[in-house]
Order: structure tokens, then sequence, then C-alpha cells
């Protein structure tokens, strides 16, 4: 058995994450997040960086990537959002084997709003975390899943059976 589990955060994930993945997370954010997405974003990297924000707002997506990857604290709103895009673009074939693994009925990975959470037991979202984690995309799989510990409800059993991390 497993020693005290530390704490799951947006921002011990964010840290944990090789570079190379934050890299493409960040890619995947700056070329399809909205205008009104950004805005967080420009202020907490000009802060960060110690940047005026309107030279961040300026400045290219190249360096706003790698910008962002290599800020390793971010609230926590904005590495969830960089972290749900990411998932979504890259791995969607993660988060919908897992919702059809629950039967949790979802269009293209997104989860319909009518769901009744309550239906989910620790113990059937435990078991189809176990199953993805056994999949080929393992580190799609540990990634989503640490996703959704950090969504707290019906979720939160799943960190008990997360690989420590080293």
């Amino acid at each position: 058995m497993r020693g005290p589990l530390v704490p799951v955060s947006a921002n011990r994930v964010w840290r944990q994450l090789p570079n190379e993945i934050r890299v493409a997370v960040c890619a995947v954010f700056w070329a399809e997040s909205k205008g009104t997405e950004k805005q967080f974003l420009f202020a907490s990297i000009a802060k960060a960086k110690k940047l005026r924000e309107v030279f961040v707002r300026k400045s290219p997506i190249e360096r706003l990537v790698n910008w962002t990857a290599a800020t390793l604290s971010l609230p926590d709103p904005i590495v969830d959002d960089l972290l749900k895009k990411y998932l979504l673009h890259e791995h969607r074939a993660v988060v919908v084997s897992f919702l059809d693994l629950l039967n949790i009925p979802h269009s293209e990975g997104m989860i319909e709003e009518n769901f009744d959470y309550a239906a989910l037991t620790d113990e059937r979202v435990q078991e189809a975390a176990r199953n993805l984690l056994a999949s080929a995309d393992r580190t799609g799989s540990e990634l989503y899943l640490k996703y959704l510990v950090l969504q707290g409800g019906p979720w939160v059993g799943i960190e008990e059976i997360l690989p420590t991390a080293e």
C-alpha cells in the first residue's frame, strides 16, 4: 500500500510535465484559443517574466509558447484550461475511451450536461481508470486521469490508483 497521498494540484501536475509536453500544451492553447481566453494568460506571463503586458501581447506565438511552457507557477484556472484544450486536441481518444468505459453519454469527449454523476461509484471509476492506464497511450492516460482528479467530485478516487511520481 502507498504512503499518504500528496494532494494533486494543477500547478503540481504542470511542474511535473516534461518540458516538451508543456511546449505542446502551450502550442495548442495559443493556436486555438480565442482572444478572451488569452487575456488572463497575457497578464500572468507579464507578471512572471516582469514584462509589460503590452509587450507580451505583441510577441510572436513561438515566444508566447516558450514563455508559457517555462512558467512553472501559473494560476490553477489557467493550467486547467491549458490541460483541457491539450487533452481534447491531442488525446481525445483517451478521453472518449474512458467515458465509454463508464457508459457516460458524451459528444466527442464532452460529457452531456444532464449526466447524473451520482450514478458513478468509486469502484467503477477506479476500474475504468486502471483499464485506461493499461492502454497504449500511457502518457495521455496518466495526464487525463490527473486532470480528472483536479476536477474533484466523482473523480477524486482516481488519485488512489495513479502511479506515484518519481
